[in-house]
């Protein structure tokens, strides 16, 4: 399916709407987790010069882990973290200044494990434009959009081949967009978004 052909090409709320309820009506699930340590992450949508754009980060090299990666704002979950979502709003706005009660919430997609032994868990929200992105230095060295209809019409696709452990290959696609690569467990989610959006005519 071609990005002309999906909800996002027919105005902002025919997407927004049939994805919030492609992902009510579904309920997200877990691969093996033994020992991971849960974590949340926001997918923000945004929609802005006729187009539906998917907002991810370039990771700082001040950070623990995953040092300039792209990646989706999140983090692990914390005592203080009602459930996943919470855990997502909160890190979105500690790392880009994204206030919680600007995000609308769509729901959940599959969770999804890390190399670093993370079970990730996102959620797809829409954050309004314009918006004044305020990152964290520490944690994001950059703000990049990647516009859908480009990750839809598979001409930003690239092939990403990594040998596990016990000797045999996983095969996934990664995403390239100016200059930036978006692979690992992040492609891995944009890759199930992008799914389920391709199913929802």
């Amino acid at each position: 399916m071609h990005a002309r052909d999906t909800p996002d090409m027919r105005g902002p709320e025919t997407l927004v709407e049939a994805l919030r309820t492609a992902l009510r009506d579904r309920t997200p699930v877990a691969e093996a987790s033994d020992g991971a340590t849960p974590a949340g992450v926001l997918i923000p949508l945004q929609y802005h010069d006729n187009a539906w754009h998917v907002i991810v980060n370039v990771r700082s090299n001040e950070v623990s882990q995953h040092k300039g990666e792209i990646a989706f704002p999140g983090g692990k979950l914390e005592p203080e973290d009602t459930d996943i979502t919470a855990c997502a709003l909160r890190e979105t706005w500690e790392e880009m200044g994204i206030r919680p009660e600007d995000v609308d919430v769509l729901g959940p997609l599959d969770a999804r494990i890390t190399r670093t032994n993370f079970l990730v868990w996102p959620t797809v929200g829409v954050i309004p434009h314009p918006y004044e992105f305020r990152p964290d230095a520490r944690e994001v060295a950059e703000v990049v959009e990647l516009p859908l209809e480009l990750l839809l019409d598979g001409s930003a696709v690239r092939h990403e081949a990594r040998l596990n452990r016990d000797g045999t290959m996983t095969q996934r696609a990664s995403y390239g967009f100016e200059g930036h690569l978006v692979f690992g467990a992040t492609a891995w989610i944009l890759g199930d978004l992008l799914d389920l959006i391709k199913k929802l005519d």
